[in-house]
């Protein structure tokens, strides 16, 4: 089976710096004996491909990627040559059902077509929202996919997607690529952050913004150390400066007196040794697709303490590998991260469930199953035509 994969989102990706979703499920697939190749957004520039090579216990993959030529429209990639690929595969994975591109490829169903898709109707994402009535009423309800098969990134994707009227939907999650974390031979690779098993560490990694409610995140952490001062809290990300600067002002004191750690960026592979020196995971984001930092912290071990979100209905077991919290009751959260932090044994079985949820179920070749059934479905339908 050949499977040509199409991410339609119109930013040019730099794969060395970015744990993207697409390489990790091609590798998977290529593991398999699947012909790959994905199509990335090029710009302004011309069409190229490259062949990705990646080696696993002594034996040589690859797969191609196909950087094609296109322009933006409302954060649509548009790119016209992406039709004169489809020949050359047997079933086509397309990226969220509102892009256009995608829409295109799976109304017209030229080939078997798989929907990948991951947002959901949310009340913080309004703009989202927007974008979704204008995208039905102008096309969906035009020329609706009775044939596509759709795998979400999550439970509440899933139900989005069947209210809108799609029939053949499967929640399947997302994978890690083990891959991007792991240092080459000889590569010299920063560590941001030393260890110190005399403190407990709390972790949040991800864009210093209002959606992930940074701001709670303070002020939890100064509610904690009233209780516990063997804490501290490690804050990786960045953001636009006219949110980052006063954010860094109101945390000051506790950076100041080293309580409070802030990295503004790091490679992934840096990131690893993070994860690997804290001890527990915060995430009080109001609203994610997924969360892919949710997947990387339980994969390096670290039980979470999230809010309610894409990734975390999938992902955690309350009490198993850690907690979602319904709303933003300080409190409550306090409450968890306390208990936590302060029974040893629970902690350690924490940590050891958070590893294994990955390990079990969401590396890409444990995913590579369910794609592999969404495909064969896919082409089951497309010859019921």
């Amino acid at each position: 089976m050949k499977i040509l994969i199409v991410r339609s989102f119109p930013d040019i990706l730099n794969l060395n710096a970015y744990n993207v979703q697409e390489i990790g499920l091609a590798k998977a697939l290529t593991r398999r004996g699947l012909e790959c190749g994905i199509v990335l957004y090029n710009g302004s520039q011309k069409d190229r491909k490259e062949r990705y090579t990646f080696s696993e216990d002594g034996k040589e993959y690859s797969f191609i990627i196909y950087w094609l030529k296109g322009f933006s429209f409302f954060k649509n990639g548009i790119m016209p040559s992406v039709f004169r690929l489809i020949s050359q595969y047997d079933v086509i994975q397309v990226h969220e059902y509102d892009q256009i591109l995608s829409w295109m490829l799976y109304t017209r169903m030229r080939k078997p077509t798989v929907i990948y898709h991951g947002p959901y109707y949310h009340e913080y994402a309004k703009g989202y929202n927007l974008k979704c009535r204008v995208f039905d009423t102008l096309f969906l309800r035009n020329r609706r996919p009775e044939k596509a098969v759709c795998l979400t990134k999550s439970e509440p994707a899933a139900d989005f997607l069947r209210k809108k009227g799609f029939s053949h939907v499967h929640a399947v999650g997302v994978g890690v690529d083990q891959d991007q974390f792991q240092a080459k031979q000889q590569e010299q690779v920063r560590c941001l952050l030393d260890p110190d098993e005399s403190v407990f560490r709390l972790l949040y990694v991800g864009k210093i913004e209002a959606r992930r409610n940074v701001y709670f995140l303070a002020e939890l952490f100064e509610r904690l150390l009233i209780k516990n001062d063997h804490l501290e809290l490690v804050i990786v990300g960045s953001g636009e400066p006219d949110y980052v600067k006063p954010f860094l002002e109101r945390i000051k004191k506790w950076t100041d007196e080293g309580r409070i750690h802030y990295i503004p960026k790091a490679t992934q592979k840096e990131l690893a040794l993070v994860y690997r020196n804290a001890n527990l995971f915060v995430f009080p984001s109001n609203y994610e697709i997924f969360g892919m930092v949710l997947l990387e912290a339980l994969y390096f071990g670290l039980p979470v303490v999230s809010s309610q979100n894409g990734g975390a209905s999938v992902l955690i077991r309350d009490g198993e590998n850690g907690y979602m919290l319904e709303g933003f009751e300080a409190s409550v959260w306090e409450e968890k991260i306390l208990q936590i932090a302060g029974n040893r044994e629970m902690y350690e079985k924490m940590k050891k469930n958070a590893h294994d949820t990955v390990e079990r179920h969401f590396l890409w070749d444990r995913l590579a199953d369910r794609f592999l059934a969404g495909y064969e479905e896919a082409e089951r339908l497309y010859q019921m035509k």
